[in-house]
């Protein structure tokens, strides 16, 4: 009896150990032996059953799939292309949000272009004159009269600034300013010989006339009297013609060129000038265009204050050359140097 209770309790335990197999192994915290003498009772022998299997399982689901994707490199598989969607995905909202700039861009602009029109009580913003040629010749022609005397280096010195003033003044005065010019160059020369002689206009005449370079009334060419003879007649020419421009309703340009022309100039010219000098006066633009030209302005910027500051300054300059002029003839008249003829 106790023998066959011994051998059920053996048999409870064998069953008990196939049961659990791997608790039992030698990694086992119970730390039960193995039981070799038992088939398939091995905790090694179970390990290496179940490590079989599941590698037979692997290799089939890797012939499935084509190869065996190591675990590192699948993970970094699937971070790429996660990264390539999100880039992908940034690319598509860039272009979107650069299009809506261009959009916001284009609108701004014109929003900006049309402010004037939407605000047009805003005044236009004032432009400076560039009036600086014409100051300066204001400026140096008011310095050459010296109480009854007519300071020659100033007066030379002023023709110089009027040329470069005359030359900006377009094709119309083209032939006046290079006859200023010319004649210009014959006074320089004996000044500079001796500026301490002809320190005055009275006194540049008096010592050409005494050294006897002319003939009575009749003066030589290349002589300081008769440039400075003919840079006279020039400026009252235009004196006259620069007043024409003061009134708005004055006459057409032209018609006050050759109104001057036939005053100051025409009766000492020849056959061939008197073709050529009305020729080029009848070239002469119109009010607006004189008036612009000479503060530095375009047409379409000329409006009536620009008019008014410019006609402001011819003013200053015709002021200046009528007694200096007046003087100038004096002297000439005095010296009895007034040479008649024509050229």
């Amino acid at each position: 009896m106790r023998r066959n209770i011994r051998i059920n309790n053996y048999v409870l335990i064998i069953t008990a150990l196939i049961s659990i197999g791997h608790p039992f192994a030698d990694a086992s915290p119970l730390g039960f032996p193995p039981l070799p003498f038992i088939r398939g009772g091995s905790a090694t022998t179970a390990t290496k059953t179940r490590t079989t299997k599941q590698q037979h399982q692997r290799q089939r689901r890797q012939r499935k799939t084509g190869g065996p994707i190591p675990g590192p490199l699948k993970l970094v598989g699937n971070v790429k292309q996660g990264l390539d969607k999100i880039g992908g995905y940034i690319q598509n909202d860039w272009k979107k949000i650069s299009k809506g700039m261009q959009t916001v861009q284009g609108n701004i602009g014109k929003f900006v272009v049309n402010i004037p029109k939407a605000l047009p009580f805003l005044p236009p913003r004032k432009r400076q004159l560039k009036c600086s040629k014409l100051d300066d010749v204001c400026k140096t022609f008011s310095a050459c009269l010296k109480g009854s005397e007519v300071d020659t280096a100033q007066l030379i010195k002023a023709c110089r600034t009027h040329l470069i003033f005359m030359k900006s003044g377009g094709s119309s005065l083209r032939l006046v300013a290079k006859d200023l010019e010319s004649n210009l160059q014959k006074a320089e020369k004996p000044f500079k010989k001796s500026p301490k002689q002809g320190k005055t206009l009275s006194s540049l005449l008096e010592s050409e006339r005494e050294a006897g370079i002319h003939q009575g009334n009749v003066l030589k060419e290349q002589s300081a009297a008769m440039g400075l003879l003919w840079i006279r007649r020039s400026l009252a020419f235009q004196l006259d013609l620069y007043s024409s421009l003061i009134a708005q309703n004055g006459p057409h340009p032209r018609d006050a060129a050759y109104e001057a022309y036939s005053k100051h100039l025409s009766p000492f010219h020849g056959w061939a000038l008197r073709k050529v000098f009305p020729a080029s006066l009848s070239q002469m633009p119109d009010r607006q265009a004189f008036i612009a030209k000479f503060g530095g302005v375009s047409l379409e910027e000329l409006n009536d204050e620009y008019d008014r500051e410019i006609v402001k300054k011819l003013k200053s300059l015709v002021a200046a050359w009528d007694p200096l002029l007046s003087t100038w003839e004096k002297d000439f008249a005095r010296l009895d140097l007034e040479d008649m003829r024509k050229v």
